[in-house]
């Protein structure tokens, strides 16, 4: 069995740590270390293909991590060891906060289906690494790094090329300024942790709501500052005022959809019908406020002409039915 580490030095020149075990007969014995200087990838091979067997990274940390973050790997660390080889990338990042030697750790093992350990493994080694402290144009503020490849790499709550952004989470609404991390200063008219609510002197009436100082957000069939004016299809008669989609409020005296209908109250009865508000229009041989009082025979032969209908009364007409005596100027032929 087969465990190698390819490194590139400072004189890119690749090196190797690798470790055989006498457990196969087609592997050599013994354990070999060569001097790391720069760690930059692992290539896992197994030679004899008798059976499976499993590698586990242990250990993969910096030792020194005020110059050095902990190692990452893109494979998991833990996991079959391939036929053939594969190149698995370790990365060991200088954090570029200072000039130093960073210590870090490798620690593996390997072992067979049955999870025991071939022999000489696990293997714990120690290797540096020279780092340098970075420099970033602009530099970085707000306590940011700059690493290794010349980047601010920010603290929790700011962003930018030089950390020089404060991170509101939610963002700060209508031309809201995010200050420090979570706090918004809000522009005047408007209020809230991320500046999100008007302050409005403005009444929104019909259900409308205020989102923007003096301006309203109507609901549907409404328009105007205050949402005060409705969208009816046909106009409301009377007096009346649209008050919703194809809604009419009408003024006293009417009803009805449009507010075309007037309103006699307690009504007309069943021989007159309501010509205006609390005026009823009565039916030949009728009188009275609801319509509701007959005429004797004569007094509708003397106070008809010939071919002519009567059409409506006045409380006049009481008066000349007692005297038998057609007040003409009071009806309307």
């Amino acid at each position: 069995y087969n465990f190698e580490y390819n490194f590139l030095n400072r004189h890119k020149a690749i090196q190797t740590f690798y470790f055989m075990s006498d457990v196969f007969i087609c592997v050599s014995q013994g354990v070999h270390f060569i001097k790391v200087i720069e760690f930059i990838g692992v290539t896992l091979t197994a030679i004899c293909f008798l059976a499976e067997y499993f590698y586990e990274f242990l250990s993969l940390r910096s030792l020194d991590k005020g110059i050095m973050a902990d190692p990452t790997v893109n494979v998991p660390l833990l996991g079959t060891v391939p036929h053939k080889a594969s190149v698995v990338q370790v990365g060991f990042p200088c954090l570029g906060k200072q000039d130093g030697v960073a210590a870090f750790e490798v620690n593996v093992i390997v072992m067979n289906s049955e999870g025991n350990t071939i022999l000489q493994t696990p293997q714990n080694a120690i290797f540096f690494k020279t780092c340098q402290q970075a420099e970033c144009p602009g530099g970085c503020r707000n306590g940011g790094f700059c690493n290794e490849r010349r980047i601010c790499e920010c603290p929790d709550g700011f962003h930018g090329p030089h950390c020089e952004k404060a991170l509101c989470t939610p963002r700060c609404m209508n031309g809201g300024l995010c200050v420090t991390p979570g706090f918004c200063i809000c522009p005047p008219g408007f209020y809230g942790v991320n500046c999100d609510k008007a302050n409005c002197s403005t009444t929104c009436f019909n259900g409308g709501t205020c989102f923007y100082p003096g301006k309203c957000i109507c609901p549907p069939g409404l328009e105007g500052e205050q949402c005060e004016i409705s969208k009816c299809p046909q106009p409301c008669r009377n007096g009346g005022k649209c008050i919703g989609k194809s809604k009419c409020k009408c003024s006293k005296g009417y009803q009805g959809d449009l507010c075309s209908k007037p309103v006699c109250e307690p009504g007309c009865g069943a021989h007159g019908t309501c010509h205006e508000p609390n005026k009823c229009q009565c039916q030949e041989g009728w009188h009275g406020r609801h319509c509701n009082k007959r005429y004797g025979a004569s007094l509708i032969h003397a106070l008809r002409p010939a071919g002519a209908q009567l059409r409506q009364h006045t409380p006049s007409l009481k008066k000349a039915e007692e005297r038998q005596d057609p007040p003409e100027s009071n009806y309307i032929w």
